[in-house]
């Protein structure tokens, strides 16, 4: 009998160990639509979000400063803040051709889409088409542009319907599959729209209309350091480059995610008010902001409002490799528990506890080992 207790209680310890944390944290979801307002020490709008915001959430301005949540106002839905200061962005440093050359094509770009339907009124016609939203639009856009850039990019369409607060956990596995099937990896990002007004995503880019890109950083992650640098980098390549492009970044209170693999974002480009086509235009600018940032290039400043070049060119370098002993490997460790999950909950609802531990190596040692030496065929 204590035997048998002790198989239950250890089996119970390795299902709470190894299944990762529910994602309801990741997705705000309400029948009625709103958004929550972040205010400064002043009483000043800060932004809106179309997210559930929570104490310790933080956020970087359009002007770097960088500010804490420190009270949330749910039925009023504002959040209050407190400055912490201004964030020094990455600079562009001088280097050489060489290492440019050496950096580029090495690891893939993967795209996907958790939200399935999010679409944009001007050109869908509505906020939401199921299994089919204008976004996959917008990905696509992004994913020719990233070729072109001569970025190997795969993007998944793989729906994950409704869009409700399990949308995530869905979507996790379209996630997995991607890294399992498309390694080495360079980055992931999740691409979404915003479901706040027009006001706050219209932007001109080259002298063109377009849509602002907010990115968004699941602060619950061993990976939060690698997304957050890579975030900064970006955004310090697009504010040199192309002013007005890059938003603002949010790291909220979820995961989104992003502890599968290190450098994961997620981009709102643009929000439902503005024209799928916007959105698109402004593609083009974030993939090559994307590729200077992941594999090096030059970085030219231009003129909001013109266009125009204003001679000030600078070498950029690629994002550094240092977070592949620390958070990369992490990150990788943490997608293989994933993988044994899946193996482990499979085992107690069919064979319960008596079998599960008997079977558990086994079958953690097969998914392992497709994730690490099974090839795809071609």
């Amino acid at each position: 009998m204590k035997k048998a207790i002790s198989r239950i209680l250890i089996s119970a310890l390795l299902l709470l160990f190894l299944i990762p944390m529910p994602a309801a944290a990741d997705d705000w979801f309400e029948p009625d639509p709103g958004y929550y307002t972040l205010m400064d020490e002043n009483g000043k709008e800060l932004t809106v979000m179309a997210w559930e915001i929570s104490v310790d959430d933080e956020y970087v301005s359009g002007d770097n400063k960088h500010y804490i949540v420190i009270r949330v106002d749910k039925e009023k839905r504002t959040a209050y803040t407190r400055l912490l200061g201004e964030i020094t962005l990455p600079a562009a440093e001088m280097q050489t051709d060489s290492l440019e050359t050496a950096e580029q094509n090495k690891g893939n770009i993967l795209l996907y889409c958790t939200h399935s339907d999010e679409s944009y009124v001007p050109s869908d016609g509505t906020e939401s088409i199921k299994g089919n939203g204008g976004i996959y639009d917008v990905a696509g856009a992004l994913q020719k542009n990233l070729e072109k850039k001569g970025v190997h990019t795969v993007f998944s369409k793989e729906k994950h319907d409704p869009h409700d607060a399990g949308a995530y956990r869905r979507s996790r596995r379209t996630a997995v599959n991607l890294i399992k099937q498309n390694m080495p990896v360079r980055a992931v990002f999740d691409i979404h729209r915003d479901a706040v007004p027009k006001s706050h995503y219209v932007t001109e880019v080259d002298g063109q209309d377009m849509t602002k890109i907010r990115i968004v950083i699941g602060r619950r992650n061993q990976n939060r350091q690698a997304n957050e640098e890579l975030a900064y980098k970006i955004k310090s390549v697009a504010d040199k480059n192309y002013p007005g492009l890059v938003k603002d970044i949010f790291l909220g209170k979820g995961s989104y995610n992003q502890e599968l693999s290190p450098r994961s974002l997620l981009f709102e480009v643009g929000t439902y008010e503005n024209s799928k086509e916007a959105a698109q235009k402004s593609t083009a600018y974030l993939a090559d902001v994307i590729a200077k940032a992941l594999y090096g290039g030059t970085v030219e400043k231009h003129s909001q409002k013109t266009g125009e070049t204003e001679g000030d060119k600078t070498k950029v370098s690629p994002i550094n490799h240092e977070n592949k002993k620390s958070s990369g490997g992490r990150g990788f460790l943490w997608l293989f528990a994933v993988l044994a999950v899946g193996a482990v909950g499979f085992l107690f609802i069919s064979t319960g506890s008596r079998e599960m531990l008997s079977k558990i190596t086994k079958s953690s040692r097969q998914e392992f080992s497709s994730f690490l030496g099974r090839k795809k065929k071609k």
